[in-house]
């Protein structure tokens, strides 16, 4: 099935939607068993006890950041949740973005990131697109048309993720409106106006060049935001009024 439509939102901790209704809209990625479905460098990326594994070694490195990239097609408006532990590096999971290299399964575009850092966290991160590091963890921010980012408040609290153990990643994206949670944590709360943001592109899963590392993932799910399922993700989300600046739907 593909979701050529979806195409990929507190202070403290909040619950995610769990209404019958919204759970039966979501799409399983990941069989538990097989990398159906999926495609990436053979040498890096496999099942091991029900969960997808990247991992490179000082034996067998990776030259260059490399993604598992899901081929159900492109992701737009969209929640995506999933587990998620690493170690030796930093890891992402990437989404509305675009394949740059694809002998090596590059990705540009935007990134959730998973940094054993905590300010780094549940951040954004543009990957290969000449922006960096977009926002850090606690920060709701608009970015301008003309790229100026204003800080207009905080969002989450300082709790400590372990990169080690499973941590849950929620993304909600719903226009340029794009949102991060860990284990019920918002992260980050986005509104991108840059002349170079996206809403749509591919969903991949990062396994990061440099120092030998593994990730795991899964409970891999995603569902398409359309209408009044976008409004009210959103609204659960953020649990207090929006900001005269930023409106659910700001595009």
């Amino acid at each position: 099935m593909a979701f050529s439509n979806i195409a990929h939102a507190g202070e403290a901790t909040v619950p995610a939607d769990t209404t019958a209704d919204a759970e039966s809209k979501f799409q399983t990625l990941f069989d538990g068993k097989t990398l159906d479905g999926w495609k990436g460098l053979d040498p890096f990326w496999s099942v091991v006890d029900g969960s997808i594994q990247g991992q490179t070694t000082t034996e067998q490195p990776t030259k260059a950041n490399t993604f598992l990239i899901w081929q159900g097609g492109e992701v737009a408006d969209f929640e995506f949740r999933c587990r998620v532990r690493f170690e030796g590096n930093n890891s992402g999971v990437q989404y509305r973005s675009k394949l740059v290299n694809e002998q090596g399964y590059a990705l540009a575009g935007y990134q959730a990131d998973l940094h054993p850092k905590q300010e780094y966290f549940g951040m954004m991160y543009g990957e290969k697109t000449g922006r960096g590091i977009i926002a850090t963890r606690g920060q709701r921010i608009i970015i301008g048309a003309d790229g100026k980012k204003k800080v207009i408040g905080k969002v989450g609290n300082d709790t400590q993720f372990v990169a080690s153990d499973w941590n849950e990643l929620r993304i909600v994206a719903v226009g340029n409106r794009m949102i991060h949670q860990v284990n019920g944590i918002t992260t980050l709360d986005l509104t991108d106006r840059h002349q170079d943001a996206t809403t749509t592109g591919l969903l991949g899963l990062q396994l990061h060049a440099g120092a030998p590392m593994k990730v795991e993932f899964q409970d891999l799910r995603l569902r398409p935001l359309t209408g009044r399922d976008a409004e009210t993700t959103l609204s659960n989300i953020l649990h207090e009024p929006t900001p005269d600046s930023v409106s659910l739907f700001s595009r």
